[in-house]
């Protein structure tokens, strides 16, 4: 099977739990996560590969990215299997409320939380605050290994970069011809994930489906990954506090620009996501939580209130 089938296949798995969470249903879904985390690593890896020979098209400018994304998506899967675990077991919710009452953001910002909570839930991290849970050396091999960031000043320039709309550029033109059913050169894969990303929202999220089929860009999927990696460099120390929030006050002013609400925000994330990395289940799966459980975050910071 390939990432997107394993993924689409324990996005289901969670979703069964989540909608009837019995002793039962746990150890089942403890016994058929680890088994889909085995194979999920080795079809990471294999896709890696294949980004090293060509696969995702010649001269693509983001092959190396790709490869990069792929060898990543074996520990975000990780990532997804830990946190059904401790949701099961009702430890990491605690723990969670307990470091968020323990790191209240200041009233001031705290208008930008929803600014890479997407991406950060689906690390499990609360985004309910802007301290991280993690601990720092895991966070500083998931720079090095998934995006090729070892210090702040590749940092910085990965945060201009996509603040800059680091994919838009590459992708938005080929999506909107796409949408309009002209010819694009979006491979098929990429197509094919956004179809599924459609048809996945239909089923688990679909107050979202009607704002995905009518998105007009990707945009989100970069300042999105600019806000997490923000609080992510924060949290390693790389830059300080108040370069923080300048660069997540840059990322709201784009955002409000472009997006009416945290719905039309979101949606493109997965686009994005979907096009990029040919699967868009990991951001689904965090916006099931964002805009389910945790829907006091996204209201109390509307967008407009940017």
């Amino acid at each position: 099977m390939t990432t997107n089938q394993l993924a689409e296949e324990m996005q289901r798995i969670q979703m069964e739990y989540a909608a009837n969470p019995t002793p039962e249903n746990l150890a089942k879904m403890q016994s058929e996560m680890m088994r889909i985390q085995q194979e999920m690593v080795a079809a990471s890896m294999q896709e890696a590969q294949a980004a090293m020979a060509g696969t995702y098209g010649a001269g693509n400018p983001l092959a190396a990215e790709a490869m990069a994304g792929a060898q990543a998506n074996a520990a975000a899967y990780g990532n997804m299997l830990n946190q059904a675990m401790n949701l099961a077991s009702g430890d990491d919710e605690e723990a969670q409320k307990k470091f968020i009452e323990e790191h209240p953001p200041a009233p001031d910002t705290a208008k930008y939380l929803p600014i890479g909570a997407f991406l950060l839930n689906t690390n499990d991290e609360p985004g309910e605050t802007f301290a991280l849970m993690g601990e720092k050396e895991e966070w500083r091999e998931a720079m090095s290994e998934g995006w090729d960031i070892n210090d702040a000043g590749a940092g910085r320039e990965m945060l201009e970069s996509l603040l800059q709309g680091r994919h838009t550029q590459v992708f938005d033109g080929d999506y909107r011809k796409f949408k309009a059913g002209k010819p694009h050169k979006l491979e098929e894969d990429s197509v094919e994930a956004y179809n599924d990303m459609l048809e996945t929202l239909g089923e688990y999220l679909p107050v979202l489906l009607p704002y995905a089929q009518s998105c007009p860009t990707i945009l989100a999927w970069d300042l999105e990954r600019a806000g997490y990696l923000a609080r992510i460099f924060a949290h390693l120390g790389w830059i300080p506090e108040k370069e923080t929030f300048d660069w997540l006050k840059k990322i709201a002013a784009e955002i409000k620009k472009s997006f009416g609400c945290w719905e039309e925000y979101a949606v493109s994330i997965m686009v994005g996501r979907a096009l990029h990395f040919e699967s868009a289940d990991t951001v689904i799966g965090a916006a099931c939580e964002l805009f389910g459980d945790k829907k006091p975050l996204l209201d109390s910071h509307p967008i407009s209130a940017l």
